[in-house]
């Protein structure tokens, strides 16, 4: 009879229940896509520091990434290399020789990250070779083949074919310099990152600061995300006269980042979670306040307190059950749609902060029914303050009410 009744309820008046229909679907559609959202842009920053910068983890020599001095390089690391390869979970590993130095051109000059690389293995860990939006990767120049990025060459007015030169410090502490001949200009959506990276090839490198075989530094590429610490701590054991750090402790902050991340998604859809509830408190003790004479007749002719508590409990259920799967559908829909397309945020500064411009949402299961648990909960927790009012009602005085 409970259930009769506070179906027939919720529909007495129409555009009252589809308005808290409304605002249900609209709020959960609301949390579950800021969370896709922050989901997404987090996803992208972390493939981003894996796949185009950090890898999941590195070897150097300790002490090396405070001043990047040309002198602390692994005289061993092609072996190392080779060791590390014959691990099951590991993809492959690019060894590098890393330098700050100056970089001119016609127009100006300043500092930059040079990195010496093999094409074929950056290909493998970074897929740098699939960034490159101008000339070629590493192609088309005989000698000295240099990749800038597009942030580089608007800011020392070159192009592709164009003549730069690198001054730097050699083994032995003396200053030198070479020319080197722009290759390709590539792009990786994050201009701070951008800004500060210009990749030679390693043997080039080698030969010119004077170190022979020597590396500075080995990133390691999984086939996983999740091992990269136990991975990192397992090889830190095995070379403890080495340094070697998962992504999370060598890219500054990330740690923080995805704690406060989180953090701050609870937060969002906490505000948009706290509106609805108000949203629905307002239109239940509407119609619990417009029905004081019916529900007062009620009393009196024998309902006692519990079912109309239960029946106004029912009626907030019935709105959730209705307006609940039609915001799993909009959220559902949106996300796929947008994490397809992507969220274009134009001229927004987050590329300048190392986020991609381009967003693609996405949420696994788990969160659609935590953000769905959370908004039935508080659907619920909005419609006692409604019912308990209905609890308080005199029947005498709720019959003489106009």
């Amino acid at each position: 009879m409970l259930l009769k009744i506070a179906w027939r309820n919720i529909w007495r008046n129409k555009v009252r229940s589809l308005v808290v229909i409304t605002a249900l679907a609209l709020g959960l559609w609301a949390g579950i896509f800021v969370s896709a959202f922050v989901n997404g842009m987090m996803k992208q920053k972390i493939d981003t520091v894996i796949e185009y910068e950090m890898s999941h983890f590195q070897f150097h020599e300790k002490g090396f990434r405070d001043e990047f001095s040309v002198n602390q390089f692994m005289k061993n690391g092609y072996a190392i290399r080779e060791e590390v390869l014959k691990e099951p979970l590991v993809k492959e590993v690019a060894a590098r020789t890393v330098g700050l130095m100056m970089i001119g051109s016609a127009k100006t000059t300043g500092g930059i990250k040079v990195t010496g690389i093999s094409p074929e293995e950056e290909a493998t860990v970074t897929h740098l070779n699939t960034r490159v939006k101008e000339g070629e990767y590493f192609q088309g120049v005989a000698r000295n083949p240099i990749l800038i990025s597009r942030e580089v060459a608007k800011k020392y007015k070159v192009s592709v074919k164009s003549k730069v030169v690198l001054t730097f410090q050699d083994v032995n502490g003396e200053i030198t310099g070479a020319a080197f001949r722009v290759c390709g200009i590539y792009e990786t959506g994050n201009k701070m990152y951008d800004a500060m990276n210009v990749f030679v090839r390693r043997e080039d490198m080698q030969q010119l600061l004077g170190i022979g075989d020597g590396v500075h530094e080995l990133a390691v590429l999984l086939k996983e995300h999740e091992p990269a610490d136990a991975m990192a701590k397992k090889y830190q054991q095995k070379f403890p006269s080495l340094e070697v750090l998962s992504w999370m402790d060598l890219a500054s902050g990330m740690r923080y980042m995805i704690d406060v991340m989180g953090i701050y998604t609870i937060i969002i859809v906490g505000i948009v979670l706290l509106a609805l509830m108000f949203s629905i408190i307002n239109t239940m003790l509407m119609a619990v306040l417009e029905r004081v004479r019916e529900l007062g007749m009620l009393m009196a002719v024998g309902m006692n307190r519990q079912k109309i508590f239960g029946m106004i409990m029912l009626e907030t259920i019935f709105l959730s059950l209705i307006g609940g799967p039609l915001g799993l559908l909009l959220a559902w829909g949106s996300i796929a749609y947008f994490g397809h397309a992507g969220i274009n945020l134009g001229d927004a500064a987050y590329g300048d902060l190392g986020f991609s411009n381009l967003i693609f949402p996405v949420l696994n299961s788990i969160e659609y029914l935590k953000v769905t648990a959370m908004v039935l909960a508080m659907a619920l927790l909005a419609a006692l303050y409604p019912a308990r009012k209905a609890l308080q009602l005199n029947p005498l005085e709720a019959l003489r009410k106009i």
